[in-house]
């Protein structure tokens, strides 16, 4: 089966959802059928959340047709629904599809909310580091150099490419799009430039220092991602 869950963002705090799509193509319904379903059962639906939709325009270039309404569904919403449609051998293996993505999906973002709590505590450190630390007591920018120095180190990639790369919000926090392992690594870098800025080193002995165990994780790109570099 194709992608069956997604997130609402690509943040910490994004939801996941599932669509009355998904179903209707993996249960062999058509859309109207699942929407009529989901107009039913509506209030049972609502007891697991508040139910949501997003209306899709007709593809540019096609004659007539009217907007459509695409429901979005909580794992209990989808769920609870797919058991109303029967027992059919199609459904009882979407449910059974669905159900498993949902898990995995939801133990690999509750792994990031874990590594970006643990980022907040690094961030901590290195802030305290700075504060009391000789070679930057002048240095209004001391924290926002270091800052995109850090990921470079850590992830190949400063912190502009990460959100033209991301699309994150201008207002949002880097970290919060991280996945596990490129918050892991930032963590590591910041907590190795505490040390070494308590060591009494400057920029550019840091710089030099973090710069010989090479980068520690490379932020992977899609064959379609060009990253400007510099």
């Amino acid at each position: 089966m194709n992608e069956l869950v997604f997130l609402t963002d690509g943040s910490v705090s994004a939801k996941l959802y599932t669509t009355g799509d998904v179903i209707a193509q993996y249960a062999g319904m058509t859309h109207r059928a699942i929407n009529d379903n989901i107009e039913t059962y509506k209030k049972d639906l609502q007891d697991f959340g508040v139910l949501t939709f997003e209306t899709l325009k007709p593809p540019k270039g096609s004659k007539g047709g009217r907007p459509r309404k695409v429901w979005h569904l909580n794992m209990l919403q989808a769920t609870t629904l797919i058991a109303l449609l029967g027992n059919s051998r199609p459904i009882v293996f979407l449910k059974k599809a669905l159900v498993k993505q949902f898990y995995e999906m939801r133990e690999a973002l509750i792994n990031r909310r874990v590594a970006f709590q643990f980022g907040k505590q690094s961030s901590k450190g290195l802030s305290d580091a700075i504060a009391n630390s000789d070679a930057f007591e002048d240095d209004s920018h001391a924290y926002s150099n270091l800052n995109r120095l850090m990921y470079k180190q850590a992830l190949g990639m400063n912190t502009a490419q990460i959100k033209k790369l991301r699309d994150i919000p201008e207002h949002q926090a880097i970290t919060e799009y991280l996945t596990a392992d490129e918050a892991a690594a930032l963590s590591k870098v910041k907590s190795q430039t505490s040390v070494l800025i308590e060591l009494g080193m400057d920029y550019k002995q840091i710089k030099a220092t973090l710069a010989n165990q090479g980068i520690i994780y490379q932020i992977k790109l899609d064959k379609t991602q060009q990253v400007i570099t510099g």
